[in-house]
């Protein structure tokens, strides 16, 4: 094992090297986003209040497209309409392209109504993963009040499937009365769009 002693002045030159690169470990240079918006077709989602999530999730996919262009980013949609499209093939829009990142989109349910608040995921040991969900979630408190539910790993599908580095945020939760009509806002979807395009710059490796 490493003594500490030598372990020490070997993590300082890291880190100082790494800022005289302008960028931290983990983070990456990419110019791509591919923007999964979750469900659709025969798939829902969540629903409750007159709202859908298959439907917000499209909604929000598209007004992040608009954020990230106006950036300078390319981005590609996994579905632009309301169409069914598998865990496989939504990874494989990704897998497909290089210098990119996956951003899965999605709105949560729960049979106890009184939970509310926005999460972001990512595949357990995936360090760039971890990177991208913590500075995402730290965005969405920034200008939304709600609860800050964290970043977590989590086994997911979509996420096991895709090779590059992914993050799954749920947006809040459309079975808490609440927060279902701040979910179903126009200027609550915006400001979400806007907050995850902030998380995304911030992971990006300048």
């Amino acid at each position: 094992m490493l003594a500490h002693h030598l372990w020490f002045p070997i993590a300082v030159a890291a880190l100082i090297a790494a800022l005289s690169t302008g960028s931290l470990p983990g983070q990456e240079a990419f110019t791509h986003v591919v923007i999964d918006a979750g469900h659709g077709g025969k798939d829902p989602g969540s629903s409750a209040y007159g709202l859908v999530e298959k439907n917000l999730t499209l909604d929000l996919a598209e007004r992040l497209q608009r954020v990230l262009t106006d950036k300078g980013f390319t981005t590609t949609l996994t579905r632009s309409e309301d169409v069914f499209i598998s865990l496989e093939d939504r990874a494989k829009v990704a897998n497909s392209s290089t210098e990119v990142i996956f951003i899965s989109l999605h709105f949560n349910g729960h049979l106890d109504r009184s939970i509310a608040g926005t999460e972001t995921l990512y595949w357990p040991g995936s360090e760039n993963g971890r990177l991208l969900a913590s500075y995402i979630q730290s965005e969405l408190g920034r200008r939304l009040v709600t609860r800050n539910r964290g970043f977590k790993p989590k086994r997911l599908k979509v996420l096991e499937k895709t090779k590059c580095t992914a993050a799954l945020i749920e947006c809040g939760f459309i079975t808490n009365r609440w927060e279902s009509q701040r979910c179903g806002s126009e200027w609550f979807r915006q400001i979400l769009a806007e907050e995850i395009a902030q998380g995304i710059l911030r992971y990006r490796k300048i």
